[in-house]
């Protein structure tokens, strides 16, 4: 790479389940520029396309790729959104789209993934080898970082702590067909389901019910992986920092001792609120292209 491709901005495109952001990021995790229009989940390909081109046009000629990151699950080889739940949308040929828009490669990654490989290059990873970033936003998912390196599973899949089940009563249903999962829970609750019953560690009473289900969810994340860190991201973090601190608190009181020992912080994304932009153009860092 030449000296000044590689001084060059990264391009990254964030697909969200209420927003597409766009924009141009420094290669010290900057967000140099951005652009963002709804997500039209019938109209997402047209969408992204315009997006693409107004941020290539910013650029100029020194990019060398476009990352995307999106909800749902992803084939990163033909760059192919394969299934969005939240978005109840699949099948949409990302990365050709873009590429024959802009003539530039694509790289597609759940968004999530996206969102660590950022962390990894500008974020945790500078200080910590084993981290997870724990996202709550539209949808609840983790990015899962060992030795260095995200865990992406046997399909690219890994880190769907959203579906796992905090409530078997069955008094609600998610969209994946299992009861009680932690996501599903705290929509019902944001929505004001008072029937769902919401999940309180025995610390004083959370400022809202559905960080009741975060700290559950996080707390048994802490359990399982034995993190040296934990990154908040998410807008039900990055628009509400009560939430931080109570979840922190939370974690403190209920996660095993000796988890405990080696997790020396829970901290909102050094980059938020562009955690999902700036994790999308790292994807290029991770290719190196």
């Amino acid at each position: 790479m030449n000296e000044s491709a590689a001084e060059a901005p990264l391009l990254g495109i964030d697909i969200g389940g209420t927003k597409i952001l766009g924009g141009l990021v420094s290669r010290r995790g900057e967000v140099l520029f951005e652009h963002r229009v709804p997500t039209r989940r019938q109209h997402l390909l047209a969408d992204l396309v315009e997006v693409a081109r107004i941020i290539t046009a910013e650029a100029g000629h020194g990019p060398r790729s476009i990352g995307i990151g999106t909800t749902g699950y992803i084939d990163r080889v033909n760059g192919v959104l394969v299934q969005s739940m939240n978005m109840n949308i699949g099948d949409v040929p990302i990365a050709q789209a873009l590429s024959d828009a802009t003539g530039l490669p694509v790289l597609v990654e759940n968004d999530v993934h996206a969102a660590t490989i950022g962390e990894i290059h500008f974020g945790a990873g500078r200080s910590h080898r084993d981290f997870v970033v724990f996202n709550a936003g539209t949808g609840l998912a983790t990015g899962m970082v060992f030795n260095g390196k995200l865990h992406r599973g046997a399909s690219n899949h890994a880190g769907e702590n959203g579906h796992i089940s905090s409530d078997q009563s069955r008094t609600t249903l998610c969209h994946c067909g299992l009861s009680g999962c932690t996501e599903r829970l705290i929509h019902e609750v944001r929505a004001g389901a008072e029937t769902v019953p919401a999940y309180l560690p025995r610390i004083e009473p959370p400022a809202r019910k559905e960080h009741g289900y975060l700290a559950l969810s996080l707390i048994q994340l802490v359990n399982l992986l034995n993190p040296a860190a934990v990154v908040l991201c998410g807008g039900m973090f990055t628009s509400d920092p009560a939430s931080t601190n109570w979840v922190r608190r939370a974690v403190a009181a209920h996660a095993l001792p000796h988890t405990l020992k080696g997790l020396t912080e829970i901290e909102l994304s050094r980059t938020a609120p562009f955690t999902g932009l700036v994790g999308a153009a790292a994807l290029a860092l991770e290719a190196n292209v």
